[in-house]
């Protein structure tokens, strides 16, 4: 019995490393295309609004496949789901180094958007069954800094390929990039012990359903959708902004900025403990009020303000996101998948109207009204997220 309580309150480093692994391969391939904007434009002969379409294609595509992917996870296990979706990631991202013209980039895009979510909720799915308390939380928080380590990697060698050897060659990168993280995933991350299978595949499509009955779930939800919509705003809209002058940045210069990414890798797992001891809410204030003070330093004209910003914002995105993967995954006490993978289409339908909707904002008033927007947007998630996750039970800390 004591072998058995060891395994469940502790994490080998290798299943760390594995579910880190995994993280980084969610967002690795879905914002590649935020530094490299312009050179998409030149390369096929569009806008510049046009060219965000390669952000918004992915992330329309999870938020089409995630609640079917939560579905197929509580069906069919979630190891299994996981390594085929990252077969078909490799293929499809491959693939995008052979697109002949902007139709056939945004169609590959949006494959790969497909795929990305049979990771996530599977991922998140794994965690909240196969440990429990702090230790979930935890391990919650690795997978998250993991994304954070994807999203930087994703943004600066694409900056750093469009300047050296051109913007198609990312995607040949990135696919020899996610053949570890498959290696990690079959010798590294046990079979689960804890799963159970549902029934049929229309019962786990009847959990999506109710999740959307659950008021404090589609608060989550419109959480984790406000994030994303913080993230991408600032991210897409300040990369437009530093390239322009007076900053006039280069492709590579402007990747290099998404090193701010790795601060959340080194502070979300310590976060994670945080939220073990000061509680979800309160942990998600204090994320927000960062973030909103991040935003405020973006404003400034000095390029060592804004980056400071930037990383202030970066690293209260996902510490919020880890208050809000953890508390879906613990809420949802049966189909955890399909309640992940509500969260994760509310969640990247954030990020595609933050990709776009901003457009004529930033064109027409400059990026102090994207500021005033995020930050509006921010506190009306604050106040939902207190609303929805005053009351809950010990099992959903």
């Amino acid at each position: 019995m004591s072998n058995v309580v060891a395994k469940d309150t502790a994490a080998p480093f290798r299943q760390m490393a594995a579910l880190f692994a995994l993280g980084s391969c969610a967002l690795l391939n879905v914002y590649a295309t935020q530094p490299i904007l312009p050179d998409i434009a030149r390369r096929f002969g569009v806008s510049l609004g046009a060219s965000t379409w390669t952000i918004s294609t992915s992330t329309l595509g999870v938020a089409v496949a995630a609640p079917l992917a939560g579905a197929i996870s509580d069906r069919f296990g979630r190891k299994r789901v996981m390594v085929v979706a990252l077969v078909g990631l490799i293929l499809t991202t491959a693939s995008c180094a052979l697109a002949w013209d902007f139709t056939a980039l945004l169609s590959l895009r949006f494959a790969q958007g497909l795929l990305v979510p049979f990771i996530f909720t599977a991922a998140l799915a794994y965690i909240a069954e196969e440990w429990s308390g702090r230790t979930a939380t935890t391990m919650n928080g690795v997978y998250v800094a993991g994304t954070a380590f994807g999203g930087f990697c994703g943004r600066f060698l694409a900056g750093a390929a469009a300047s050296f050897t051109g913007w198609l060659s990312t995607f040949v990168v990135f696919a020899v990039l996610l053949v570890p993280v498959l290696a990690l995933t079959v010798f590294c991350v046990p079979t689960e012990r804890r799963f159970k299978a549902s029934a049929s595949l229309g019962n786990s499509l009847r959990n999506v359903a109710k999740g959307v009955r659950d008021w404090r779930l589609l608060a989550t939800c419109f959480v984790g959708a406000s994030l994303l919509f913080q993230q991408v705003t600032s991210f897409t809209y300040l990369s437009l902004r530093l390239a322009a002058p007076p900053f006039s940045l280069t492709s590579i210069e402007v990747g290099a900025l998404f090193v701010v990414f790795l601060l959340p890798v080194t502070v979300t797992p310590f976060f994670g403990r945080l939220i073990g001891i000061i509680g979800r809410t309160q942990a998600f204030l204090l994320s927000q009020i960062a973030g909103i003070a991040g935003i405020a330093l973006t404003l400034s004209a000095y390029l060592p303000s804004i980056i400071v910003g930037l990383a202030l914002s970066c690293m209260a995105v996902f510490a919020g996101q880890s208050c809000a993967t953890g508390y879906t995954a613990r809420h949802a006490r049966s189909g955890r998948s399909a309640a992940t993978g509500l969260y994760l289409t509310c969640y990247y339908l954030g990020g595609s109207i933050g990709a776009v909707a901003p457009a004529s904002l930033y064109v027409h008033h400059g990026w102090l009204c994207c500021a005033i927007l995020i930050s509006l947007v921010a506190v009306t998630s604050t106040v939902l997220a207190r609303a929805a996750w005053r009351m809950t039970t010990p099992t959903e800390q």
